[in-house]
Parts: structure tokens; C-alpha cells; sequence
């Protein structure tokens, strides 16, 4: 029963480790229907930023290097050939020559150096091409995660601003309730000097939720290169 259970967890495990990443859905395809303004967020920020831009770019140029490295061997490749002058003009063959060279010969040339290093060349190139497709995979999930952490950062303090502006209502209805107490002297200076006080720190937490709320705005739509309104 044990080698049975032992056996279990060993293919359970491989299975897991074997598990491999799918990197054209660590950012959705533009045709998908019905996602979730987040992954939308995400798809905006690959496609639009430079930084994303820059890591494609760099693929096609290996890519482009790949095609020309496999071509290169064309522009080493030589043909030559010449026709006997005397086969072209025979009255200059006044001692019949002619008949001791062929009437026309080709040659062809190829430098046995591009046997060798034309495939290497094409192996480096295809080797820099799995390099750029790690890079583009590794700005995927880079720019997934950041993306994620800036809107779930606004979002937070989305609501730390809706908050302090319900404590800021509250704070203006008593401060009114007690200075309409003080003026009709029901109500201690102390106690409308205290209320007044907290009032103004209200204010300030107000401005200062309001003004990180903005930034985090700010952040998410540097990422996705337009404002949060505009996406839909």
C-alpha cells in the first residue's frame, strides 16, 4: 500500500512540475470577448506602451538576421565565363589558333569557409531568436503583474478617498450643529475650537487621500496610454 501511495505522489508531483506556461494568455488575445476591466488594462498596456514595442521590435530583427545569415552564401557565390575571341571574329585567326582553345569555358567559385560558418551563423541567429521570444514572454508577465498591482493600488485608494470624504461630510455637519450652538451660547469655546480643529485636519486628510487617489489614476494610465475613462 505504501509503494502504491509513494507512486501516486511521484506522478502527481512530475505532473505539476511538467506544467508549462502559456504566455499567449498571460495576456489575452484583442478578439476576447467579455473579460474583466483588469485584463483589459493589461492588453492596453502590452499593446500601447514603447517599452513592450522596443522587445517585438527586437524579434523581428533576429528574425530578420535569421533570413539574411541563410541568404548570405549567394553573395559569395561566383560565376564567370569568357567565349574565344577568335570564335567571335574568326579573320583574326590567321594561324587557326582557335582550334587549341575551347570555343567558350565557365567557372564557378564558392568559398569553402561559408561550408562551416554560414550554419553557425545560423544557429547563433537562431539561438538570439529564442532570446528575444524569452524577453517578450519575461515583459509579459513583468508588465501583467505591474499593471495588476497599479489598478488594484488605485482601486484601494479609490476607496480610502470615498471614505475620507464621508468622514469630511460628517465632520462639516457637527461642526455646523456645534457652531450654531456656540453662537447661541449653548456650546463651550473649547469644544467649537476642538470641532473647528478637526474640521481643518479633515480637510487636509480629504486633499491628501484625493491627491494619492489622482496619482495611482495617473500611474495606471501611463501604462495603458490613455485616460481610465476612454476604456471600455
Amino acid at each position: 500500500m505504501r509503494v502504491i501511495i509513494i507512486s501516486v505522489l511521484l506522478i502527481v508531483t512530475s505532473s505539476v512540475f511538467a506544467q508549462t506556461i502559456d504566455y499567449n494568455r498571460i495576456i489575452l488575445p484583442e478578439n476576447s470577448a467579455d473579460i474583466e476591466l483588469s485584463e483589459k488594462l493589461v492588453q492596453l498596456a502590452w499593446l500601447n506602451h514603447p517599452d513592450n514595442q522596443s522587445v517585438k521590435e527586437n524579434l523581428r530583427i533576429s528574425q530578420i538576421d535569421l533570413k539574411l545569415s541563410k541568404r548570405r552564401w549567394l553573395s559569395n557565390f561566383r560565376v564567370s565565363g569568357n567565349l574565344n575571341e577568335f570564335n567571335i571574329d574568326e579573320s583574326r585567326d590567321l594561324t587557326n589558333r582557335s582550334q587549341f582553345f575551347p570555343r567558350y569555358n565557365f567557372s564557378l567559385s564558392f568559398p569553402l569557409g561559408d561550408l562551416f560558418m554560414n550554419p553557425l551563423e545560423n544557429k547563433q541567429n537562431k539561438i538570439l531568436i529564442d532570446i528575444s521570444q524569452n524577453e517578450i514572454n519575461a515583459a509579459k508577465l513583468l508588465v501583467r503583474r505591474n499593471v495588476l498591482q497599479a489598478y488594484n493600488n488605485f482601486l484601494l485608494l479609490e476607496e480610502v478617498y470615498k471614505i475620507q470624504r464621508l468622514a469630511m461630510d460628517n465632520a462639516e455637519t457637527n461642526h455646523a450643529i456645534v457652531e450654531e450652538s456656540f453662537e447661541q451660547g449653548e456650546e463651550t469655546y473649547e469644544k467649537y475650537t476642538a470641532s473647528f480643529n478637526n474640521l481643518n485636519q479633515r480637510k487636509i486628510t480629504i486633499l491628501q487621500a484625493e491627491r494619492d487617489y489622482k496619482n495611482a489614476k495617473l500611474v495606471v494610465e501611463e501604462m495603458i496610454g490613455m485616460p481610465l475613462e476612454n476604456v471600455n
